[in-house]
């Protein structure tokens, strides 16, 4: 849960982890910028966005055990994409894309920017470039 502590100069994201409003605001404009790309090149016989909601319960395994991992640098900040395909309910894509946000002993917290699923890998191959350093993605 986010809310906000201070003079809005900052949001309390966790249990002790603050995000300055700069990084708020940039995560939004981000968040805009995936979304605009996913829905122009989301194919029609893909999931909705209203079936979404249904595969949250894959997105923790698809942080803890990815198929494949891109990192890049967007804006002078990094951004980490997990991606993992599942068999069951049927063959899906999860991606979940988040920003790696310094913690006040300079740990690296990622915080999820936003998660979707494909039944097509050239979705993901639109949205998800960089440097794969897990897993291959053919």
């Amino acid at each position: 849960m986010v809310e906000r502590v201070g003079f809005a100069t900052q949001w309390s994201f966790m249990d002790g982890f603050y995000l300055p409003e700069e990084i708020l605001e940039w995560l939004g404009l981000k968040k805009s910028e995936y979304l605009s790309k996913l829905i122009m090149n989301i194919d029609p016989s893909d999931f909705q966005f209203e079936e979404y909601l249904r595969f949250d319960d894959f997105i923790p395994a698809t942080l803890a055990l990815p198929d494949w991992v891109v990192e890049n640098l967007e804006d002078n900040q990094k951004v980490k994409t997990f991606c993992r395909t599942f068999a069951e309910p049927e063959v899906f894509h999860q991606v979940v894309i988040g920003a790696l946000i310094p913690d006040q002993e300079k740990n690296e917290v990622f915080v999820p920017i936003l998660s979707f699923v494909t039944r097509h890998e050239s979705l993901i191959k639109i949205l998800c470039s960089g440097d794969i350093s897990r897993g291959l993605l053919n």
